[in-house]
């Protein structure tokens, strides 16, 4: 019978340990922001699974999870464990073959077969715990995705230094909405269901009245459909049939007082980007969080009227 294998320590556990307990995360209920982390880590990678850990004496503990039912798992064994170990991203390719993992209980009995995680590192240099995806099949990762999880990994220790500051009391920021006379209409224009929904949830939880569509031609129907009572449209840029640059055309051309925010991650593949940014168009690049979406859609319904550039004016 082969016994799990006992998980290396850092060097500077004592101090790590004081600095985990001094964000006073350990235990706490759900929180949107970290949920919605987790959530664009899965996204992002294409994998079923994704958890932001923190690692105590004996356990790794899942503040955020997705594709995962567990609270809490051994310390011994974890591959969260092993990731703090790293300055960089930790990929296992092939967890059943590897001695350090075969015994885990993700592996016997979740399945998992693929692992990258991201060490979450404080300012002082203690390895809190991991951002990590995870899936039940053999998975490769790309250069993009590990800058994406880097990313992401920066950003979830921003949301717990404002939380251990206090200089944030909720998940979203204040904002200045539309006069009280009448609420503020947005259509979101997404092909991916899961941002899609993301993004619906995240501006209807401050108070926003969201038209979800599927694609540009749907977006297209729907401004017609509301025919002027849109007041901002949120669109992907790379979708089939109408992208959003040629949707905002055609719905600017009718409507020229609406806004639009684009959101991409492919922004260096169209330089006539540059010309709408000119003409006071927004763009806000993946991956964001949902902090970030909020004050985008701030800036851009506080901004005078505009409408999308084609490039041929004047």
């Amino acid at each position: 019978m082969r016994h799990q294998l006992k998980s290396p320590l850092p060097e500077n556990e004592g101090s790590r340990l004081e600095s985990l307990r001094s964000f006073r995360i350990l235990g706490t209920s759900c929180e949107q922001v970290f949920d919605d982390i987790a959530h664009l880590a899965a996204l992002i990678c294409d994998t079923p699974v994704a958890v932001i850990t923190f690692i105590d004496e004996q356990r790794v503990w899942f503040k955020a999870k997705i594709g995962l039912e567990l609270d809490e798992i051994p310390r011994d064994g974890a591959f969260c464990a092993y990731a703090i170990m790293q300055s960089d991203v930790l990929i296992v390719p092939d967890p059943p073959s590897d001695e350090r993992f075969m015994s885990s209980c993700l592996v016997k009995q979740i399945g998992i077969q693929f692992y990258a995680g991201i060490p979450l590192i404080t300012d002082d240099a203690n390895h809190l715990g991991t951002l990590a995806v995870m899936d039940r099949v053999p998975h490769l990762m790309t250069a993009e995705q590990s800058d994406s999880l880097r990313i992401l990994a920066r950003r979830t220790m921003r949301e717990l230094e404002l939380r251990r500051t206090g200089e944030t009391q909720s998940p979203h920021p204040r904002l200045h909405l539309a006069p009280p006379q009448r609420s503020v209409t947005i259509l979101i224009v997404e092909d991916n269901d899961n941002l899609r929904n993301l993004l619906q949830r995240t501006l209807e939880a401050v108070g926003f009245s969201v038209l979800p569509a599927a694609d540009g031609a749907e977006g297209l129907r729907l401004c017609q459909q509301h025919n002027g009572t849109i007041d901002l449209m949120v669109s992907d840029i790379v979708m089939p049939r109408l992208n959003g640059l040629q949707l905002a055309e055609q719905v600017s051309a009718a409507h020229p007082e609406m806004k639009f925010l684009f959101i991409t991650g492919f922004a260096d593949e169209f330089p006539e980007l540059r010309e709408l940014i000119k003409y006071g168009t927004n763009v806000l690049e993946k991956p964001f969080l949902p902090s970030e979406l909020l004050r985008k859609v701030e800036d851009t319904l506080n901004q005078g009227k505009g409408k999308v550039a084609t490039g041929t004016e004047g």
